[in-house]
């Protein structure tokens, strides 16, 4: 009876409460529409600047020395691949020089060669063909000293990460480097937890959260500001539903009433709208996910526009399932304590001033 009853009062077309529930619906599922889309947006450019860090500059593990046979043995599924990389100072700019061999997979987008120096597509437009570079190089003796030596431009690049990285990186070849070089074994494609373990066995290396310490604390922060700020949104939507609890039970003060006197009890008619009105709720939270696939959309064009790249947003399933659970449970507390309210209002005066007006 009560489910029946309920049923009847959320969407009925008595004194125009229809409208006044679809209006709650609409807004509930556009609010979390839009907070749907938001943390799908804001995940997908944090989780793509880690993705473009681990891929681009600080592998997933990076170990000292040259051992990749090893490494490929243990983990067959990974990219593996040995490079050296050193300091240099060239044409007033500080440069840190990678030099790869052809198995390098990092995300390196190359035109030309690698027979002298590959730099930027901006440090090569600049330059007149050659660059001259400042290093520390073993002499004759063996010790480390500053050699200048000017190298053609054979070839140009760019990288995913773009001008954080591109425009203070120069590329050679690993077969260029005169030994001093120290050489590291990259493994991308595995957990950078397995540092652990590798260290457990004798390998001195870092992953890439250790490589990139202060950038991740950053995006912790990050990550922690963007909850905090969808916070607030969600306590946006929830003073827009207490608001929406007040004007529901207060226009059905009468029916209410009617409900007692015809012997239903306070208590069951109580229990009749505070269940009508989570229908409501309810039917706004499907309405919201079905919103938001349809806005999904809207957020990749948002993603294009802001970063130049396509982006293939999903809507966050968890995130939805965990708003749509609180604000449930938080409806429900503001629907008991409505009632309580309400509670204390006399049935039969409220049908005698419906009378007498």
């Amino acid at each position: 009876m009560i489910a029946y009853l309920s049923l009847r009062y959320s969407f009925s077309r008595t004194a125009h409460h229809r409208m006044r529930a679809l209006r709650i619906a609409l807004a509930t599922a556009l609010s979390l529409a839009v907070l749907m889309v938001t943390v799908s947006v804001m995940d997908h450019l944090q989780q793509g600047r880690f993705e473009r860090i681990r891929d681009v500059s600080s592998f997933d593990i990076v170990l000292d020395g040259d051992v990749a046979d090893e490494m490929r043995a243990r983990y067959p599924g990974a990219s593996v691949f040995v490079y050296g990389e050193g300091s240099a100072v060239g044409d007033g700019s500080v440069y840190r020089i990678r030099y790869i061999g052809p198995d390098y997979d990092g995300g390196l987008e190359l035109e030309g060669s690698l027979e002298g120096i590959a730099a930027s597509y901006s440090a090569f437009a600049r330059s007149d063909g050659t660059m001259t570079i400042a290093s520390m190089q073993r002499g004759r003796s063996g010790a480390m000293l500053p050699k200048s030596v000017e190298y053609p431009l054979t070839g140009a690049f760019h990288t995913a990460l773009g001008r954080s990285f591109d425009s203070s990186t120069l590329f050679m070849s690993i077969d260029s480097s005169d030994g001093s070089v120290p050489l590291y074994t990259a493994i991308k494609g595995v957990d950078g937890d397995d540092i652990e373990f590798l260290r457990k066995e004798g390998y001195s290396g870092r992953s890439w959260k250790e490589s990139e310490a202060g950038l991740y604390s950053a995006f912790a922060a990050e990550r922690i500001m963007m909850h905090v700020v969808l916070s607030l949104l969600f306590l946006i939507i929830i003073v827009s539903t207490k608001q929406s609890v007040k004007s529901f039970f207060s226009a059905r003060v009468g029916e209410r009433a009617e409900l007692i006197v015809l012997g239903l009890g306070r208590r069951r008619a109580g229990a009749v709208f505070m269940l009508s009105f989570l229908i409501i709720i309810s039917s706004g939270i499907v309405l919201g996910l079905m919103l938001s696939w349809l806005f999904i959309p809207l957020g990749e064009l948002f993603v294009r526009n802001l970063t130049g790249t396509g982006a293939d947003l999903t809507i966050p399933y968890r995130s939805f399932i965990f708003f749509s659970l609180a604000l449930l449970s938080i409806t429900a507390l503001l629907a008991i304590a409505e009632e309580r309210r309400m509670d204390r209002i006399d049935a039969a005066k409220v049908l005698a001033n419906e009378e007498s007006s």
